[in-house]
Formats: C-alpha cells, sequence, structure tokens
C-alpha cells in the first residue's frame, strides 16, 4: 500500500482540481487546459507504474490496465463534473487529452527505464 501513496495523493488532487471553481482559460492553438489534463494523468500513470515496480508487478498487462483504469478516472470525472457542479462541462477533448497524457507517459516509461 505504501509505494501507492503518492499515487492515491496525486489523485485526490486531481479529483480537487476537478470538481473545485472552473477557471476561464484564453484561446490558444493548444489549450493550457489540455496541456493540465495531459500532464495530471500522465504524471498519475507514472506514479502508479513505479508503484507496481516497487511492488514486483509491472508487467505489459498491469500496465495497460493501468492506462485503462486511469482514462476511466478520467471519463468519471468528466461525468461527475457535468453532472454534480455547475459551471464545470463534460468535454470529449478532455478525454481525450487525458488517455494520451496517460499512453504517452507509459510509453516513455517503457522506453527510458526498461529492458523490454
Amino acid at each position: 500500500m505504501k509505494p501507492f501513496l503518492p499515487a492515491i495523493i496525486w489523485a485526490s488532487i486531481v479529483f480537487g482540481m476537478s470538481i473545485g471553481p472552473g477557471i476561464q482559460l484564453p484561446e490558444t492553438a493548444i489549450s493550457p487546459d489540455k496541456i493540465g489534463h495531459f500532464v495530471a494523468y500522465g504524471i498519475l500513470t507514472l506514479l502508479i507504474i513505479k508503484a507496481l515496480e516497487k511492488n514486483k508487478k509491472l508487467s505489459s498487462k498491469t500496465a495497460n490496465l493501468t492506462v485503462l483504469t486511469v482514462s476511466i478516472y478520467g471519463i468519471a470525472l468528466e461525468i461527475v463534473q457535468w453532472a454534480f457542479f455547475p459551471n464545470r462541462y463534460f468535454e470529449v477533448w478532455d478525454m481525450v487529452a487525458n488517455f494520451l497524457g496517460s499512453f504517452l507517459c507509459y510509453l516513455a516509461f517503457k522506453f527510458f527505464f526498461t529492458k523490454t
């Protein structure tokens, strides 16, 4: 459980940021909001993968399940925002950024830190 504590704390921070008051960000070619989603879910994936590695449970299967779980967490938070918090919106592009952050972080981890 202890190796997963950073991931649990980070998931809680992401949750808090997701249900907090929305901020209107300026329109740009690449939205700062989408970059934030990409980074936040990439970090969450990395923390879970590192915990799995410490517990000697990291495999292709558990890494794929991590990406899937983190992506589902992002989808769930989009639904929670839409259903329960005024002035927060369900955005498909946020979910895309969540998935890409998670998936690309896993690929980077695999490329830089594993021998397979």
